[in-house]
């Protein structure tokens, strides 16, 4: 079958999907609001849009952030792209396979409505001439505007009291405005680590509030040779949780006196502070913690009890004079440009992306974000089911059965990621990605991986990179796959992956004999 398509928003997800509909030969029209495709990563970002600021440095590494159909340069080495770089991937990405003359840059979309006798009507108008509304039909519609959006600005006690300025780090480009400033900062994050950093290296004083200790990764781990996600392997992930909590609350205690640096030494402090570490979304940037040790940025973890006209009151009594307020407090979800389904939770969709009223009438790409992991890994996924289901090549499970997978995704996510009951997009990378492999059929366990010991090794212990899912299945590149994943070192080295596998058996043997819980059922 082919369907007309309509994909709204050009960023990775929308720019993905795009590319694996034209795969299956469908038609594709996508809309984008911005003069270039590439969402928060195109270069001309309104002050008042949500982007990239200016020394952004991704938290995922270039093997993990690319799609599977186009790897980074042969033999780069695993490293950090800044937002310049990922956006030039992001171009290269899309002249490599024709996707240009599908997108319409410069177009909102106002309003999506269900046709009677089927499809979907997509009225659109120029940005420039917003009064020259005109209306397409579609057989489906892709919404991929992404997460990062709408800015969540917060109410702050007392915060009608305050005559200093309160900003959102959605519109952060650089902390030269800061210079001179006493500022609070609300809420750590990926991003929240660089702007706090900033922040508190040209401000007058900076103090940083947060309600718990998010657990924090270095980008380099112990200072060493490799990502942080170069450990996203399945052997790690054949640790059950309880096992591998245990192992890191030993592995903090051990660092926070044994520490190779101050930093190291911080960082495990600070994780020491929270006994939930894989319950919870991992910030993978510890640049803010430099500056708590060097003494530039005070933390805070009581809770704000009130603003004042120019100070704010914690709740352990400590006061601190205040003119400026960063919100570092994330994004609402909204999705009231389409009429025909109540959305207010992801997790009400099947696997972050259909919706049991809607089917594959309209669906979601973009809200899946792992724990650890890249956003445009997921995103690939789901769009390459989404293609195969409009091809009809495959189909989505019975209502009932429908509707029984989500409750039972969204009990696993609610009870896995309870350390942040708000962040509804969360998900768990590894069973995502493997789960969605069995659905596709292009899972890498398959007999012949076994007369290659070499590359079975890779794939167990390597990092669990999106490139492992084309080497076999459908629109498969094994050649490429193969040369990519032999390319990129393994951080386990064999005498580590003997002894992580025996945590794993060992822990697996304790949950048999009922004295270690069971991770819940994904």
């Amino acid at each position: 079958m082919r369907k007309n398509v309509c994909v709204i928003g050009a960023g990775p997800s929308g720019l993905v999907a795009v590319k694996e509909l034209l795969d299956e030969d469908h038609t594709v029209t996508c809309f984008e609001h911005g003069s270039e495709i590439g969402g928060v990563f195109r270069a001309e970002v309104a002050p008042d849009e949500a982007g990239a600021y200016d020394s952004t440095m991704l938290t995922i590494s270039n093997y993990m952030m690319t799609f599977s159909s186009f790897p980074p340069p042969e033999k780069q080495e695993r490293r950090f792209w800044s937002s310049a770089e990922y956006r030039q991937y992001l171009l290269d990405f899309a002249e490599r396979f024709g996707l240009g003359p599908s997108v319409r840059t410069r177009t909102d979309v106002l309003s999506i409505t269900k046709n009677e006798d089927g499809g979907y009507t997509v009225e659109v108008a120029p940005v420039d001439d917003p009064k020259a509304r005109t209306a397409h039909q579609f057989d489906a519609v892709v919404i991929s505007t992404g997460t990062h959006r709408v800015p969540n600005y917060i109410d702050l006690p007392g915060q009608e009291d305050f005559t200093g300025e309160i900003v959102h780090s959605a519109h952060y480009r650089n902390a030269a405005r800061f210079r001179g400033k006493r500022v609070l900062c609300v809420g750590i994050g990926e991003t929240a680590a660089d702007v706090v950093n900033e922040i508190a290296q040209t401000a007058e004083a900076c103090t940083l509030s947060v309600r718990r200790y998010q657990p924090v990764l270095e980008r380099y781990p112990g200072g060493g040779p490799h990502t942080n996600d170069a450990y996203t392997s399945h052997l790690l992930h054949s640790i059950p949780l309880a096992a591998a909590t245990t192992v890191m609350r030993f592995g903090m205690k051990r660092i926070k006196t044994r520490g190779k640096t101050g930093a190291a030494r911080a960082v495990a402090e600070w994780n020491s502070k929270n006994k939930y570490f894989f319950n919870h979304f991992l910030t993978k940037n510890e640049a803010f913690i430099h500056r708590v040790v060097d003494g530039r940025l005070t933390v805070n973890a009581a809770g704000i009890e009130r603003l004042g006209k120019d100070y704010v009151l914690f709740k352990d009594g400590r006061r601190e004079k205040i003119d400026t307020v960063m919100l570092n407090t994330g994004y609402v979800e909204d999705f009231s440009i389409l009429k025909d389904a109540d959305i207010t939770d992801v997790r009400t969709l099947y696997k972050h992306m259909i919706h049991p009223d809607l089917g594959t009438g309209v669906v979601f790409i973009g809200w899946a974000r792992p724990a650890a992991g890249g956003v445009p890994a997921c995103s690939e996924m789901q769009s390459r089911y989404f293609a195969l289901l409009c091809s009809g090549k495959k189909s989505l499970p019975d209502r009932v059965r429908l509707q029984g997978l989500i409750e039972r995704q969204a009990a696993y996510e609610n009870e896995v990621f309870h350390g942040n009951p708000d962040l509804r997009t969360l998900v768990h990378y590894n069973h995502f990605m493997i789960d969605f492999s069995r659905l596709i059929g292009c899972s890498p366990w398959r007999p012949s991986v076994f007369l290659n010991p070499r590359l079975a090794y890779k794939l167990w212990c390597g990092s669990q990179m999106p490139h492992v899912y084309r080497l076999s299945g459908p629109h498969s590149d094994p050649r490429t796959a193969r040369k990519t994943i032999m390319n990129v070192p393994t951080a386990f080295k064999p005498p580590q992956a003997v002894l992580t596998m025996a945590v794993s058996l060992v822990s697996r043997g304790l949950i048999a004999l009922g004295l270690m819980k069971a991770d819940p059922t994904y």
